[in-house]
């Protein structure tokens, strides 16, 4: 990778050339990030349980890592802006040393060590995002980036259900098969920091601030914004606390389910995967063309509804349809998550503010687990269920004064 040579990108592209070849990589990105996905979602946590019986905190952490890389993210913009280097230079070096880190734990039989890569793998994962939809914004109409965006995320959920599926089969057989699947998802990683690398980018802006944490002044300068983060803030801790509870609450003894590979696969990969990819060209047309706000409540109560029916009982069949309502609320979710920070961002300050998006992210996931695992042990698994979902309800009401703001944007998007 070349560093302060790349100032900005080619001068022959033009606007329509550079946004066909952001889509071309991000396909390709989007493909590679869906094994990443799968396996962060179930083979982690998976083989922390059932291989090297990891305790508690061994399981927050590992289940916390892609939020810590979130939190640090803005830690990093701040300090690439300090160079001259370009934003897909920037997105593709943590996906690199991600790569590296789920290769090494591929090949160890120390928990800690397996832990520790894992952890670090998965930390640069998530670091990367400001980059990448800083480069949307620069290269994606703004009133199509739901659309391009949606394709590649459309790759990546079907890549996430199929690898697995595949995955959950080769530890059934064996479990020490491990060892390839993370050699695997290191590969994808390095094919993935490639791909963002081909990105067309311009420099990363230089920062006004002198420490890294100075963006944090947006949630209060910009109290629109601020305030609907405030509600995401508690909607967000209300699911991702739960997040690694539904892999342990369908494998841990103490729950009474224990389910295998295979089941594991299908009810936190497979189903709702496949509903994400069925609902994302209908949710994407959604955030082109409705009021944010009225879209951010009904996804909310789409999650409240599926955590809610996860936690409740042991019956297969009403977990399932839980994992079914939150696989049809992360269609939604995965792009309005990504992309909403664009209707919000004054120009030039989209990389900003989605990193004070992604850091707050980053701490609720971090804490969330944590308190997800303490707090389920002294209520059960069916109260954090009940109030996962008042919390998600309370969230979704606070919105209800933002919703003429939403529409007014909407109104200013379209006169554009």
């Amino acid at each position: 990778m070349q560093g302060p040579t790349e100032l900005s990108q080619p001068a022959d592209l033009t606007s329509e050339a550079k946004t066909q070849k952001t889509y071309r990589c991000d396909l390709w990105r989007g493909g590679f990030e869906g094994v990443l996905s799968s396996g962060a979602q179930t083979f982690c946590l998976f083989i922390a349980i059932r291989y090297f019986n990891a305790g508690e905190n061994t399981k927050a952490l590992i289940a916390a890592a892609p939020f810590m890389g979130m939190f640090l993210s803005m830690v990093l913009l701040h300090y690439a802006s300090l160079t001259n280097w370009r934003k897909s230079t920037w997105g593709a070096l943590p996906s690199l040393i991600s790569g590296v880190c789920l290769v090494l734990a591929a090949w160890t039989e120390s928990l800690t060590q397996f832990a520790c890569m894992v952890i670090a793998g998965y930390i640069c994962r998530s670091s990367l995002l400001p980059f990448v939809t800083d480069i949307y914004g620069d290269n994606y109409p703004a009133d199509k980036r739901a659309a391009y965006f949606s394709k590649p995320l459309l790759l990546s959920v079907g890549v996430a259900a199929l690898s697995g599926l595949i995955g959950s089969w080769f530890l059934e057989s064996d479990i020490k098969n491990y060892h390839w699947i993370f050699t695997f998802l290191g590969f994808c990683a390095i094919a993935k920091a490639l791909a963002i690398y081909s990105m067309p980018s311009k420099t990363v802006e230089k920062t006004p601030h002198t420490h890294p944490f100075g963006n944090m002044k947006y949630v209060w300068l910009d109290k629109s914004f601020g305030y609907v983060l405030l509600t995401w803030f508690i909607m967000g801790f209300a699911n991702l606390w739960t997040l690694p509870l539904r892999v342990d609450y369908i494998t841990a003894p103490e729950w009474g389910i224990e389910g295998s590979a295979i089941f594991v696969a299908m009810i936190i990969t497979v189903i709702p995967e496949t509903l994400r990819m069925l609902l994302i060209p209908f949710w994407a047309s959604l955030f082109d063309k409705m009021n944010f706000v009225v879209l951010r409540m009904i996804l909310n109560l789409f999650f409240g509804l599926g955590v809610l029916l996860f936690f409740v009982t042991s019956n297969p069949w009403v977990i399932g349809m839980g994992s079914a309502l939150i696989g049809a609320a992360f269609a939604g979710g995965s792009i309005a998550w990504n992309l909403w920070v664009t209707k919000y961002a004054p120009p030039g300050k989209t990389g900003a503010y989605m990193s004070v998006h992604v850091s707050l992210t980053g701490i609720r996931g971090t804490i969330g687990p944590i308190l997800g695992y303490w707090t389920v042990n002294q209520i059960g698994a069916q109260n954090i269920g009940i109030l996962s979902f008042l919390m998600m309800l309370f969230a979704t009401l606070m919105l209800i004064p933002e919703i003429k703001h939403g529409r007014n944007m909407l109104l200013k998007g379209k006169s554009l």
